[in-house]
């Protein structure tokens, strides 16, 4: 009980810490990783297995390389940290984890096809990205489909029918991946260089998205000119006037310094971001069962880590961003973006064949 209470505490104290604050040592972001609290208290079940560390491997045998675009102190480079850090631990160093973030080794789609090719391991990455393999991936970005983040994060459980079902897709389009995890990347606004006060002022401004069709019909749909480009382009490309305006959450606006190039914050509040984890068939048929369980339930509590530190980002970084860097909040109605999409919903699920999936997530949200 001792041990449950000072994992709780530990792993408290780490999130206030490095969501509060923009800079820190490495050394001190992964030692407070190791201290996430059990399986039990995360809501994964795999408290069981935290304690016991398996043997039975040479050190270094299964070398495993997680990629994602994001940089600094963002959720999705602590999740594949904190991944590192355990599947070292808990195998007794028969896994050998590198993490490559900043888009080191691609964009998204760049490391996913290189998943499949088998020359990458794991990705950590924006499930937008990932349309173009599972299209029906855009369900989980449809604007306003959810009310709360509660109610987001409900959906996105291990064990649960929504999760399920984008393995079995991943399975049906004989992509080669194993789904290890959902998250959520937190709560996303639009971000641009002019004052925003209502959606007409949107009009006709140059948006960046992302390849994913539903985020074109949907900012065609309040007036922008979607613009499809690399998240790593951004900065530069608000700077030579190629896009006027994009969308992201606090903490990716915030660790890419994209403050800088685009001072002003709208809440528009449109969706959530749902994060993956996947791993390449290849690596994940490679590994004996015991490891494969690990992977995915180290992948779980990551998964879970990465919810935790994009909420406490949401409620605490936009003072700091205020305060500190100049930026300037717009609050336009968001019923007004809000009654521009909604009408699209039936289309965007046609358009992705995912009518079944959002059927399945409004009556689990119902």
């Amino acid at each position: 009980m001792m041990k449950r209470v000072f994992l709780t505490v530990a792993c408290t104290m780490f999130i206030f810490s490095t969501v509060a604050c923009s800079s820190g040592s490495k050394m001190q972001n992964t030692t407070a990783v190791s201290a996430i609290s059990s399986g039990e208290e995360m809501g994964t079940g795999s408290a069981q297995g935290q304690d016991t560390v398996i043997t039975a491997y040479p050190k270094g045998q299964y070398k495993i390389k997680i990629a994602t675009v994001m940089s600094g102190e963002h959720a999705w480079v602590k999740m594949a940290d904190y991944m590192a850090e355990e599947l070292a631990a808990r195998s007794n160093g028969a896994f050998e984890v590198t993490v490559a973030s900043g888009g080191q080794l691609g964009n998204d789609e760049t490391t996913i096809d290189d998943m499949r090719l088998g020359t990458l391991d794991i990705v950590i990455g924006g499930t937008q990205n990932a349309a173009p393999f599972v299209s029906q991936y855009q369900i989980l970005s449809m604007p306003y489909l959810f009310d709360s983040r509660t109610e987001f994060e409900s959906v996105l459980m291990q064990n649960g029918d929504v999760f399920k079902y984008i393995q079995e897709k991943y399975d049906e389009n004989g992509h080669g991946l194993k789904l290890l995890g959902l998250s959520n990347g937190g709560q996303r606004d639009l971000h641009t260089g002019i004052e925003i006060k209502t959606v007409n002022d949107i009009k006709n401004l140059k948006m960046r998205v992302t390849s994913s069709a539903t985020e074109s019909m949907v900012w065609s749909a309040l007036g922008t000119i979607p613009t499809s480009m690399s998240f790593n382009d951004i900065y530069s490309g608000i700077q030579t006037n190629t896009v006027n305006a994009f969308e992201c959450t606090l903490a990716a606006y915030n660790s890419n310094a994209l403050y800088e190039v685009a001072p002003y914050h709208v809440k528009t509040a449109h969706q959530f971001t749902p994060s993956h984890i996947t791993c390449s068939a290849l690596t994940w048929n490679k590994l004996p069962a015991d490891l494969q369980e690990l992977l995915f339930a180290v992948s779980d509590e990551a998964a879970v880590l990465g919810s935790r530190l994009a909420n406490e980002a949401d409620d605490t970084l936009l003072d700091m961003l205020i305060k500190d860097k100049g930026v300037k909040v717009c609050e336009p109605n968001r019923e007004e973006f809000k009654e521009k999409v909604e009408p699209l919903y039936s289309e965007i699920a046609k358009s992705c064949k995912g009518e079944d999936l959002l059927t399945m997530i409004q009556d689990i949200t119902k």
